[in-house]
């Protein structure tokens, strides 16, 4: 088994968003990211943590907003108008718990799509279902990063692909992103029967179900690719869905975690960050 790990391409990406911001500043755009955070769980405020780093290092702000303990959908819905009204902010993410006490996408479409920095808003995710030659939209980040992963190890179009999970932060869009990409999908979930019929006959496995280390050897082949996406704990240590240990002796390359798709998702929302910079000024042009 090999592991794949992002860091260079996460380095190059840095390093493109790096120059592209310092362009950005010397016309006196300072790129600014916003994270609503609705849960005090340790790992909300980590990832918040990470994105913070992330977003410092290549030269963008960033700003934490602290919802957790707002009393009601109604309290949250005013802070967001307020704040996606701003004009230093220019894209916005939520952060929930796994337990969220308000409807999480609801939460997410109070954010427009024009500051949808994650890709996940109702209006950014029914355009990249209608996938039209002159729409601007901003496509998923988690996915974006599951699909440049799997890039890194040849071209998507012509190979059979299983996505394991059906969720709408990454599933859902990533099957249609790699439809877009010429690949041929199947979708596999809790109601699938025999899931290792399909994942085990595919080219290429993308996971996405967030039960830590539930997939082990049965579930897949040799020769097959395969990229987690699952975020999960054990014993407090970050955890993806594949159980690695169990796939020792296969000839499989499977993305890390930690190091594989996460880090890269940090760095694709600020490349979403600037696209939306992009947009917001061609249709100022307009």
């Amino acid at each position: 088994m090999q592991k794949l790990y992002s860091k260079e391409i996460v380095a190059a990406r840095k390093a493109a968003l790096t120059e592209a911001i310092v362009a950005l500043k010397a016309r006196g755009v300072t790129p600014k990211l916003a994270a609503v955070v609705c849960s005090s769980d340790p790992a909300a405020l980590s990832y918040v943590a990470v994105k913070r780093k992330h977003a410092e290092e290549v030269g963008a702000a960033f700003e934490g907003v602290d919802l957790s303990h707002a009393g009601s959908y109604a309290d949250i819905a005013a802070h967001m108008r307020d704040l996606c009204a701003r004009q230093d902010i220019h894209g916005v993410i939520v952060v929930m718990s796994s337990k969220p006490a308000f409807d999480e996408i609801d939460v997410t479409n109070l954010i427009p799509a024009s500051k949808d920095a994650d890709g996940l808003s109702v209006g950014n995710l029914g355009a990249l279902l209608q996938n039209g030659p002159h729409q601007r939209f901003i496509a998923p980040a988690t996915p974006r990063a599951c699909i440049a992963m799997a890039e890194t190890q040849g071209p998507l179009a012509g190979k059979t692909v299983a996505v394991i999970g059906r969720g709408r932060t990454v599933g859902k869009p990533l099957a249609n992103m790699l439809v877009n990409a010429g690949a041929t999908v199947t979708i596999c979930h809790s109601a699938t029967p025999d899931i290792p019929k399909f994942s085990r006959a595919a080219d290429i496995v993308f996971v996405a179900t967030g039960r830590p280390h539930f997939f082990g050897r049965d579930y897949f082949a040799d020769g097959q690719l395969v990229v987690d996406a699952g975020v999960g704990f054990i014993d407090g240590k970050l955890a993806g869905d594949v159980d690695a240990a169990a796939l020792e002796g296969l000839d499989i390359r499977l993305t890390a975690v930690p190091g594989g798709v996460g880090p890269l998702t940090s760095v694709l929302i600020l490349e979403n960050l600037l696209s939306l910079i992009a947009h917001a000024e061609a249709a100022h042009r307009l």
